[in-house]
């Protein structure tokens, strides 16, 4: 390596052979600057160019070159700071003490001779490599120090970037679920509308009656009560990696196998549908025990392809997912009752896991182009080993009636109660449900899971105004109704019925 020295005069004569001289020497190579215009073009590149122009180690300059202009070429070097700190030696024709004075006043090092004997070409050389190794230690100073600014800045970073996920999860984890926030925040700013297609299934989930009961709350109570229902659903939806998309009302829109991907996202959307309902008799618990009313949840399941993204505008956006199946999920679901899980027969083809289920039932549900399939799921196999609670602990048992109780059974259409009813007689009766018979071809045209309004022809304060049940099963002649009226009536009713007046 070969270190460089600028030799400044306008004696050209010498200037060249001091530069013979020191390239001769040892491991200089020196470069003459011969006017007022070469010494400032070299200070411009070493200015513009530092990545590609190199800095001397050393200068040496002609006194009288100096002194003719004032020494203004070593002021002009000084105020650089890449050029300030390099040695500056003076060349005279003979030495003064006088002469040395002024040389030493204005900023020269060393004094040599305008042609250069060989110990003076030794100390140039010693006093270049000293001030290059100054150089390289005080760059690999300046590069330590950076590498180790720069690590403290990305440990400051990190920090920030830590806090802020760390509030995201705080303030928006309460509005998204843990993995579609952290597919957001992987996105960072390429979070744009649209999405893609994927196959999914879809979970929709709406609590029984809890309109008319939340009539009777105050805003705080009814918050408590959703607060409480959705923390325990959205555990179990994220423990069998589903993602809850939205809350709609006192219901929810959940999702499996979208967007995170699960091979096995019909079973576990399935067995999560099971720990949801077996979860509701320990969250009744303590909402009676807090003085609020037990609830009652309906699940539907359907499974297929869905779009699944952002939607809105640039503007304000939602993450949401859309399609047919969704539509046939939510139809299905409002054929449920309380404690009731029931899906299509696409669910039941797609189950690898063994799963049990009641008799299924075709219908046909507003905004269906055909008659589906609906399967009442009582428990799933394998490794999932789960079953509803209520069939396996044969809860809410039948009492049989020992009075004859004629009801006239009004169904419903649309939101439309029709004007003619079924008749029936009361046979059996439960907290929950009632089973009646039906006189001969009353049946026609009424279907499993029709909503129907229920009175009596009898005149008595239990039945003044009626009450709302679904029919959930039939055999022969006879209906098997939940109630999905959960009013003073429906209580004051089975008191009357069992109480053997």
């Amino acid at each position: 390596m070969a270190i460089e020295v600028w030799i400044i005069g306008e004696d050209r004569k010498m200037m060249i052979e001091n530069q013979r001289q020191v390239n001769r020497h040892g491991s200089m190579r020196a470069v003459c600057l011969l006017s007022d215009k070469a010494l400032r073009e070299a200070i411009r590149k070493v200015r513009d160019f530092p990545d590609t122009v190199n800095a001397p180690s050393l200068i040496v300059m002609d006194y009288n070159f100096a002194k003719n202009n004032d020494f203004e070429h070593v002021h002009l070097l000084r105020d650089f700071d890449k050029l300030a700190g390099i040695p500056l030696f003076m060349a005279v024709k003979e030495r003064t003490e006088e002469l040395n004075e002024e040389c030493y006043e204005n900023g020269a090092m060393v004094i040599v001779h305008d042609i250069f004997h060989k110990s003076e070409l030794t100390r140039m050389e010693n006093t270049a490599w000293q001030h290059e190794n100054t150089r390289l230690y005080e760059q690999k100073l300046q590069k330590q120090t950076m590498e180790l600014h720069n690590a403290k800045e990305i440990f400051r970073l990190n920090q920030q970037l830590e806090a802020r996920n760390e509030l995201l999860h705080k303030t928006f984890g309460r509005y998204f679920s843990d993995d579609l926030l952290n597919l957001i925040l992987q996105k960072g700013e390429d979070v744009s509308l649209g999405g893609e297609k994927a196959e999914a299934t879809i979970m929709m989930t709406d609590l029984r009656n809890f309109t008319s009961l939340s009539e009777n709350m105050d805003s705080d109570v009814l918050t408590s009560v959703l607060n409480f229902y959705f923390t325990k659903m959205v555990d179990i939806v994220s423990h069998y990696r589903g993602t809850v998309i939205e809350y709609m009302g006192d219901g929810m829109l959940a999702v499996f196998g979208a967007p995170l991907k699960d091979e096995h996202s019909v079973d576990n959307a399935v067995a999560a549908a099971i720990d949801m309902q077996n979860a509701m008799p320990s969250l009744n618990e303590y909402f009676v025990k807090n003085g609020f009313p037990s609830l009652e949840m309906g699940i539907g399941l359907h499974c297929g392809e869905v779009f699944i993204g952002n939607i809105g505008s640039e503007k304000m956006m939602r993450y949401n997912v859309i399609g047919n199946t969704v539509n046939e999920s939510s139809r299905i679901e409002s054929c449920s009752v309380g404690g009731q899980i029931l899906v299509s027969r696409e669910i039941i083809q797609h189950c690898v896991s063994p799963v049990t289920h009641k008799d299924g039932v075709e219908i046909t549900a507003k905004g269906m182009k055909a008659p589906i399939w609906i399967f009442e799921i009582t428990g799933i196999g394998g490794e999932y080993n789960l079953s509803m609670d209520n069939v396996k602990n044969g809860a809410d048992e039948f009492e049989p009636v020992n009075k004859e109780i004629e009801l006239h059974l009004y169904p419903i259409k649309g939101k439309l109660i029709t004007d003619e009813y079924v008749k029936a007689s009361l046979k059996e009766i439960s907290k929950k449900r009632i089973i009646v018979e039906i006189e001969e071809d009353e049946s026609v045209g009424i279907d499993v899971y029709t909503n129907v309004k229920i009175t009596s022809p009898i005149d008595n304060e239990e039945m003044s105004g009626g009450f709302y049940s679904k029919i959930i099963a039939r055999k022969g002649n006879l209906w098997t109704l939940h109630y999905t009226d959960a009013g003073n009536v429906v209580t004051d009713f089975i008191k009357w019925v069992t109480s053997g007046d």
